[in-house]
């Protein structure tokens, strides 16, 4: 009969022993790895949430704006500081203190005279204007009238007349007839000074014209307002010729400036100017008052 052999033994398989303990130690090893994880990511969560997190953001981003302006503030101020000083215009230099004055070095010294020089008023400087103006004007009325060209070339625009005083003769007297006086036909207010057409017409005294152009019957006419030794006087002077108005209303005039030419325009029968004076208001003998003022 075949014996038996019982190959067994009481020890214990090797390969299922290591087979377990490599498990079991992964299992530890996992459950430190978990462990870890846990702890550290409980350290890293900030208390608070989210809110504790934006205070922070915020503070970051305050600190960088306002370092972001002292930077735009003094940037410029540092390099405008340092710039080089011999780079300068003299415009510059000036700039930088308006109360400085910069002189080139190749300007010299003038001694000013007092006759190098004269001070005019504005009233006096608007007043050289307006008889300039006037002058012009009335050149340019004498041709489109058509005046005779004899009549327009011989007239001195810059005459004035004769005599002196704030008192003047309206016309040079020495080729001049007198006409009808004031009153005359019971109505007549002033006087008629006969002479050719285009004989220069003076203003009587220094004034501002109220009228200047055609007034009624008096045809091409001018009115002046004047105040002499405090008392109000007007004077008209009526009947020029066509174009022959050489003042506008507004206007000031001295004593003795022209301001027209002699016709016979409006109510009229012959080249004459009929002239007026009005003292405070009420018609007076011009004649007389011209002889009493005007010498």
């Amino acid at each position: 009969m075949a014996e038996y052999i019982d190959s067994s033994t009481d020890e214990p398989d090797t390969r299922t022993t290591s087979r377990r303990g490599l498990r079991d130690t992964a299992r530890t090893a996992k459950r430190r790895v978990v462990s870890t994880s846990s702890t550290l990511a409980r350290a890293a969560k900030p208390k608070g949430g989210v809110a504790a997190v934006r205070k922070p953001l915020r503070s970051v981003v305050i600190l960088a704006m306002v370092g972001g302006l002292v930077a735009t503030v003094a940037l410029p101020a540092y390099a405008a500081f340092n710039s080089p000083a011999e780079g300068l215009t003299i415009e510059q230099v000036a700039a930088e203190n308006a109360q400085s004055l910069v002189v080139a070095s190749d300007v010299t010294n003038v001694a000013l005279s007092r006759g190098s020089y004269a001070a005019t008023t504005a009233e006096e400087v608007q007043r050289k204007k307006d008889e300039e103006a006037a002058k012009e004007a009335a050149a340019a009325r004498l041709a489109a009238a058509g005046t005779s060209a004899s009549v327009a070339s011989s007239l001195n625009l810059a005459m004035v007349a004769p005599g002196s005083g704030s008192v003047r003769w309206p016309l040079d007297m020495s080729s001049i007839r007198v006409g009808r006086g004031f009153g005359a036909d019971g109505y007549h207010q002033g006087i008629d000074l006969l002479g050719a057409q285009g004989t220069p017409e003076y203003a009587a005294a220094a004034g501002t014209v109220r009228v200047a152009g055609w007034y009624y019957g008096y045809g091409n006419a001018v009115v002046i307002d004047h105040v002499i030794n405090g008392q109000s006087v007007s004077t008209l002077y009526g009947h020029m010729v066509d174009g022959g108005v050489l003042v506008s209303p507004g206007q000031y005039v001295e004593a003795g400036q022209m301001i027209g030419l002699m016709g016979s325009t409006g109510s009229s029968t012959a080249n004459h100017l009929h002239f007026e004076v009005k003292l405070n208001g009420g018609n007076v003998d011009p004649y007389a008052w011209l002889q009493a003022n005007a010498g």
